[in-house]
Parts: C-alpha cells; structure tokens; sequence
C-alpha cells in the first residue's frame, strides 16, 4: 500500500513540476494580458501545450472567445463528412468589424480589374485594411499549428498596450482558419491519449508517438487534403475555397509539421517553381521570409529556407491562392507527434515550443501585412489586371471544351474550374473557330463546335491558375531537370517533390482546343446555365430500356439500378436498333421480370444523371446481337469487399472507398487485411487489393491465398492494382503470368535458394569505396528497380473487344507515379487489356525519366487473367488515384460492373 502512495506521490510531484514549467514559459516574452479575456486554461482546464485540443474542445474555447470581444467573429463555414464544424475566425478592429461586409466586397471588386477600374481600385487600396488568411492543420496529425491559431487569436485580442498588435488589427482583417481538417485531428488524439502514460515519454519509439493505420494525416477518406485544392474532391475543400473566394486574401499561409529531427521551414521555397508565379510574387517570399528571421533571430529559433518544399504543385495549400494572386507560403514545424520529444542531436523538444514557433511566425505575416497594407492591396490587384492583359497577348487566347463522348464529365470539368472562380462561358448555339489546335496532335485547323461547348478565355483575372490546370505542360526549369539527372546516375534521391503532370482534359480525357483567335458567338456565363435534364426518349417501353455504354453517367446509373434491385443485362457485342447504334457494353433493360414501376424508376435516375435512356417497343435488331443472345450477359449484382488497414496505402483505400460511395454512390465492405485468411469471402463477389506498403503475404498468410484462389477460381472477381499487382505475381501466389521487371527490363524473380546459384564476389556486388564514383563505369546493384516516376500523365491503348475496355475508343490517359513495369502477359494466360504506348507518344504531360520512358513503352498497364469461373483484373497503378483521373473511372467500373458476370 505504501508503495502505491508512493507511486501516486511521485506521478503528481511531477505533474506539479510540468505544469509549473509549463507556466512560466512565456510565448511572447513580456506581453501583458486582458484579463477578461478568457484563456485555453479557464475554458479548458490545461494551458497552451499541455496538452492537445481535440475538436469539440476548439469548438468550446473559440465560442467563448468571440463571445467576449467585439474584435472577434467566427464563422462556420462548412461540415467534413463526419459531420465536425469547419470554422474560422475574423480577427480585426472594431471600426474594422463594423464595416467588414463592405471589406469582403472591396476584396471582391479588386480581384476584378474588368468591372474595376484604376481610380476605383486606388480608392480602394487606400482604405481598405489588406487580409492575412492563416491556416492551420490540414494534415490532422500535424498538431501544433491548431493550438498556435488559438495562441494567435487570443494574444491578438488581448495583449494590453502593444503596439504591434494595434497595427495588425487597424491595418488588417487577419482570417483564422484553425482546423481544416478536424476527422484526422480527433483520430490522431484520440490514439495518443490511448497509448500515452501518466507522463510524457520522450522517446520516439514509444507507441504515443508511432499512430497506427491509417494515421490522423487524411480526412475521413484518408485524402491528402493539401493536394486536392484543384481537384476539390473532397467536401471540406470545397467549402474552403469557397471561403477564399468570398474574401481574396492578399497573404494566405498554410502551416504545417514535418519530421521531430528538423527544425523550421518557411518560404522563400524550393526549385522547382512553376512558370506562372510572377517574378513579384516571388520577391515578396524574400521579405515575408527576412521578418519571420528577424522574429526568429531575435528568439533564437533555428529554420531554413529554399529546401525541401517548392511551389510547382498547384494543388497545394500555398500554391492554389498563390496563382490566384494570393502572397502563398507553406511554413513547417518539426513535429513532436505527443507533448514532448528527445531528437537525435540530443535536444528535447516540447509541444509548447512547436506552438511557440508557429505562433510567432504567424505573427510576424499578420506584421509585414499589416506593415504593407497598400503595398500588398496594390499588388494583388496589379497581378489579377495584368493576367488580363497577358492573356490578350498570348499565343493561346482559350480553351474550347466540346460535350463530347461524355458530356457529363466534360459539364464536370467546366463546373470545377467555375467553382474556383475561373470565368467560364457556354455557347448556347453553334459557332466555328477558323484558328484551333488539337490539344493531343496540335495541328492546327478550322472547326464547328455544337451548342453546350464550353470556351475558357485566357483574358481573365484567374488566367494563372487557368493556364497551370489546362496546360498540356507545365515545364520545370532545364537546370532543376539537369541536376535531377545528375543526381539520378548517382543513385541520390530526387528533389521532386509531388507529381509533374496534372493537365485537367488530360485527366478527365475529355475533348479539348486551344484557340489562337476568340471565338465569336451566343456565349453565356456557366453560372446562368442550366445542364440539359435527363429522360426515358420514347416514354413508357413495352420490351426494354436502352442505354448506351460509354460515360461515367452510364455507370453511375448503372450502380443506381443495382441498388434498386433492377434486373439489368448487358450486350457485349455492338447492335443497331431503331436506326440508333448501340456500342458494346450497352445496357439492356427489360421490362419483363423488372418491377412494374420500372418507368418511373429509369425517369428519375435519367434526370439525377442528366442522361438519355431510349425506350424500344421491339427487340428486332438491325445489325448486331439480340438481345437474347448469348453475347448478352445478365449483370449480377456486386458484392464489393475491399482490403483495409496494414499493409494497404490508406490513401489508396480510401481513394477507391471515396469513388465508390460517394462518387458512383455504390456499397462496399472494407475488411481488414489480416482478416481475408478467415473471411468468409462467399458473401463478395468482388474484392479489390488497393495499393499497399509492400506485398500482402505477412497479413494475409498461405491460408489466406489458398482461400482467394479457391474463391477466384469459385466466380470471384479479384481487381489490384500496384504493389498488389506485384504480389499476385510471386510464384508461392501465381494468380497472375507476367513480371515486374527491373532496370533495363531484367525480370524482377524470387532470389534463388541458397546453393542453387553460386556467391557472388565482394567485387562484383559492391563498388569501390577508395575511388571516386562515375556512373559510367561503376559496377551496380544487380537487382535493382527502375527510378521511380514522379507523377507522369501517360497514354495507353486499350483493346476494344475485352470488357474492360468498354466504353473507351481505343485509349485513355493514366497517371503513373510508381516503379512500376510489368511485361505483357503471354496470350495463352490472359489479355493485355492496357499496354503503354510506343515511347515516342507514352508521354503526355510532366516529365519521366529517358531510360524509363524506354523500358513503359509497350508495356502491360491493365491485365486480365481468367481462373477458372473467376477472374484477376489487375492495373501496374492505381487507377483511382486523388480521385480526379476522371478518364480512368470506367476501366475501374467495368471491373466491377461487368466482372462478376463473365
């Protein structure tokens, strides 16, 4: 008993003693505080890093702090699929506060110089107090920033006679975003208290700084919210730029965590940098970055600047304000995942200073804004009329969108770039451009486009941002490429930092022109136009409804009628009825043995979808199969299982859980990994292996194979795609007859048993130390895989005549970002369904290594392999990825729509 006492007394001596150290560390030395100001503390009983704010917390502390001061307002601005709050706060003057309506629309009128003018906008620059948006969290995990936001806003409302602070909120509306993403936060807590003792561990082993999968990164859907800015897949994004778009900050800054063992990371950024970020805007990186060294020199902050993280990708949370005319910058904090942390060079780092770090440089942004007030009005209004003026003089003058094969995913795109505020225009009526250029070929020629096309000008506010998502290209700097292939041939690790190809019509692979002149005709603005609604053409059927296959609204409708329990059937051969050809895969839907609201069933998702469905009285076929043929399949319902947790990507999983449930609206059973050994895998009729960390053996265990290949071989569907591609090729799996191969196109096979080959000599695996390398004559590993593709837009062809393949006109685009080459599969084991294109039209858009360009070429991108009643479907990448390879979803689809049936 005396023993427990003791242990008790030791646990709360050093609580006393933290909690004291933590008290008299002072985050702005010398500062003196409002006291009916109420702090973390009085609200929530811990002070700032002693521990970590989870959401419903924030939500308490930022409620009674605009509750207690007229300089504060929040503002809920949206909900994550969880259903949290999304916040954040305006922080300014009262006199500001007052009058902030007629900011937020003096913002607004300076982001567009058209209705603008000079005069105008120099009134405005003259009165109006510049805005400084500050982010915090988008990667939940990343924990400190959120309490730095808090730090912020209550040192900004409460500091007593500072006259820094009298500036910032005079000069300024400082926007406080403090948690972007409020699912991953909670996940991460939540893991931390469960693991933590009665006292921080220091160590970075212990389980309280090691989150298990998937991690407090991601959302719900485990995206990588801080590339989605473009994309805006995901619902919290879309309610953030939404946000943006109604303010127009002149500074927008995302803070985020980055390894224990660094230090402290802000702008000016890396190499490379993309082409559309003025010379201006990178020049005011240099004066933000001097303030936050002179704040950290003064503090005795250690930090580095021009490594690491550049500014290329638009998809950012500092890079999609920066082409908007926003100053973006990312800064980063080394991280102690917990509330303290001992670093390799012996330092121990504690929460309180992380919080510390970003708080002051948040502080000093709020200063060099509030500082340059016209200065930075003035530039974000320079940068937005002379977007305007450059895209008058430009070769391209804008992008003419037909509706095309899908007219939906083309209405798709031109709803995601009006939704960032780029100005796009429907012709209501037919028109020609005598001066266009394919955007695959580039010939250039005269063309009639059909009502309902969309024309983007290049003359626009927004033309930054437009040119970086429409571009076929966006290049990177000849010497950053030189020093990435030097650094290659050495076998150093590359300094790209995210994918180099993201072209929008690329990824929708939709139909697109650049026009050289502006077209002239009936143009409405995209806002005021109304998609075409759906129908059943010819009313109400006596023998079957028809709906050609070929869009991602077909296969939309398509997940909707399985839901509904509609018998529906599927002709894999090409049939002409009524004048109107049908394309393989089209949809049959017959009236018998469906139920007898089967009309009004069809109407209604013919309009959600806006597409055509066709009613036909007759099964005479004119050309083609009937439609009792045994070319015409009855498509079984699926039954979707998907492998969760270790050693699955978890943006993987949740890429394809997103595409499925909320995208196409379809059901699937996630089971963990270590679970397919015992699963009663009868239920499923498909079940998908996402990209994962390696292969799946260790988790799913020879019990586990034996049990997928019996059920392959049942009827089962197995679709992967990456590394588990890769593992179904392993000979203990053999599910799938083809090879990974190495550098040069050697076959990536098993290490033969010991005494099977002889040892290799010292001299023959390893190079010599005691010279210096040149890679020309060094000797190199001899199993060892190509260089990775960092994000490259590739094209493939497809065959046809393969139900994978339905829908598509012999092609589609796929984003590569892997190592990735499997040889095509011999014709007696199954079908190469996607293969790479010749090397010397593989590559569309970013950039891919000369050697690998080579060795992809005519290479196998999607496999099929037939086992028995079942069927292995497996892609070289995942086809889902980021959710916005929109081209790439029917490949996906016809997997599983069409899989369980063949």
């Amino acid at each position: 008993m005396r023993q427990a006492w003791a242990v008790i007394l030791v646990v709360f001596l050093l609580a006393f003693v933290s909690v004291s150290f933590a008290r008299q560390f002072q985050f702005y030395p010398g500062a003196s505080y409002d006291p009916s100001i109420p702090t973390l503390k009085q609200t929530l009983g811990h002070e700032w890093g002693e521990n970590i704010t989870m959401h419903h917390e924030l939500e308490r502390y930022l409620s009674r702090l605009a509750e207690s001061t007229r300089n504060i307002r929040l503002v809920k601005y949206g909900e994550t699929w969880e259903g949290r709050s999304l916040y954040y706060l305006i922080v300014t003057s009262e006199a500001n506060m007052a009058k902030i309506d007629n900011v937020k629309a003096g913002m607004k009128a300076l982001s567009d110089p058209r209705k603008t003018d000079q005069a105008e906008a120099n009134r405005l620059i003259k009165e109006l107090p510049a805005v400084t948006w500050l982010a915090y969290s988008v990667h939940g995990n990343e924990i400190s920033s959120t309490e730095a936001a808090t730090l912020l806003a209550y040192h900004l409302v409460a500091s007593r006679n500072d006259s820094l602070t009298q500036l910032v909120l005079d000069q300024t509306v400082v926007i406080i975003d403090p948690l972007q993403n409020p699912d991953g936060r909670d996940r991460f807590i939540n893991y931390f208290r469960q693991t933590r003792g009665p006292w921080p561990d220091e160590d970075q082993q212990a389980a309280e700084h090691r989150e298990v999968w998937p991690g407090g990164r991601g959302n719900h859907y485990l995206f990588d919210m801080n590339r989605d800015w473009f994309a805006l897949t995901q619902i919290e994004t879309g309610r953030k730029v939404k946000a943006y778009l109604e303010w127009y900050p002149v500074v927008f800054v995302d803070l985020h965590e980055m390894g224990s063992n660094s230090t402290y990371y802000f702008a000016p950024p890396a190499d490379p940098i993309n082409p559309e970020v003025p010379r201006q805007q990178a020049e005011l990186w240099k004066e933000y970055g001097r303030n936050n060294a002179r704040w950290f020199d003064k503090m005795g902050f250690d930090y580095f600047t021009r490594e690491v993280f550049d500014s290329f990708y638009p998809g950012y949370g500092e890079g999609w304000p920066l082409f908007q005319g926003s100053v973006g910058m990312t800064y980063e904090q080394a991280s102690t995942r917990g509330l303290v942390v001992k670093r390799e060079d012996e330092t121990v780092l504690h929460y309180r200073e992380t919080i510390q770090h970003h708080f002051i440089s948040s502080l000093s942004t709020c200063e060099m804004t509030a500082r340059n007030r016209e200065k930075m009005l003035k530039h974000f209004y320079d940068y937005r009329r002379t977007a305007i003026e450059e895209g008058k003089r430009e070769e391209v003058k804008e992008y003419i969108i037909p509706p095309g094969r899908d007219p939906n995913r083309a209405m798709k795109l031109a709803a995601v770039l009006h939704e960032q505020g780029i100005d796009v225009q429907v012709a209501t009526t037919s028109f020609s451009n005598g001066r266009v250029k394919d955007y695959y070929r580039g010939a250039s020629q005269q063309k009639s486009f059909p009502a309902g096309t969309f024309v983007i000008s290049h003359s626009q506010p927004a033309k930054h941002l437009l040119k970086t998502l429409m571009d076929k290209n966006v290049p990177m700097t000849e010497s950053f490429v030189q020093e990435q292939l030097r650094r290659e041939k050495k076998r150093l690790p590359n300094e790209i930092y995210d994918v180099t190809g993201w072209s929008l019509p690329l990824l929708f692979d939709v139909e697109c022109y650049q026009a050289t002149s502006p077209s002239s005709g009936n143009l409405a603005d995209f806002a005021t136009v109304r998609p075409p609604m759906g129908n059943v053409a010819g009313g109400k059927a006596t023998v079957a409804y028809l709906i050609p296959w070929g869009t991602n609204s077909a296969a939309r409708v398509l997940a909707s009628l399985h839901r509904s329990s509609v018998r529906v059937h599927q002709a894999d051969k090409e049939f002409k009825l009524e004048g109107k050809t049908y394309p393989r895969g089209s949809l049959i839907i017959k009236v018998k043995d469906n139920p007898a609201n089967l009309f009004e069933i069809l109407k209604a998702v013919s309009q959600k979808e806006s597409l055509e469905i066709y009613a036909t009285n007759t099964s005479w076929v004119e050309e083609g199969v009937n439609f009792g043929s045994t070319e015409v399949n009855y498509l079984k319902k699926p039954k979707i299982a998907m492998a969760y947790n270790t050693p699955v990507s978890s943006n993987s999983v949740g890429w394809t859980r997103f595409l499925l449930e909320r995208a196409y609206e379809y059901p699937v059973t996630v089971i963990h990994t270590n679970q397919l050994r015992g699963a009663d895998l009868s239920k499923y009729n498909v079940l998908i292996l996402p990209d994962a960390w390696g292969g799946y053996g260790d988790q799913v265990g020879e019990a586990g194979v034996r049990k997928l290949k019996d059920w392959v071989q049942q009827g089962g569907t197995l679709i992967a795609y990456g590394s588990a591609t890769q593992w179904l090729t392993e000979e203990k799996i053999g599910l799938l007859a083809t090879t990974r191969e190495l550098r040069g196109g050697k076959p990536d096979k098993p290490e033969k048993k010991e005494g099977e080959e002889k040892e290799k000599t010292a001299k023959e695996t390893k190079p010599d130390l005691t010279k210096p390398f040149d890679p020309e004559k060094e000797t190199l590993p001899d199993k060892e895989l190509p260089p990775a593709a960092p994000g490259v837009i590739l094209r493939i062809a497809l065959d046809p005549e393969h139900w994978l393949a339905f829908g598509y006109d012999g092609g589609t685009n796929v984003m590569v970002d892997s190592r990735n080459i499997f040889t095509p599969i011999k014709i007696d084991k199954g079908r190469n369904v996607g293969l790479f294109m010749p090397e010397e039209q593989v590559v569309l858009s970013g950039f891919l290594w000369d050697d690998s360009k080579k060795q992809i070429a005519n290479k196998a991108y999607l496999m099929h392999q037939p086992h028995g009643m079942g069927h292995v479907v497996a892609f070289a990448e995942d086809p889902n990825t980021r959710a916005f390879v929109d081209g790439t979803n029917l490949l996906f689809m016809n997997a599983i729509f069409f899989g369980p049936s063949h």
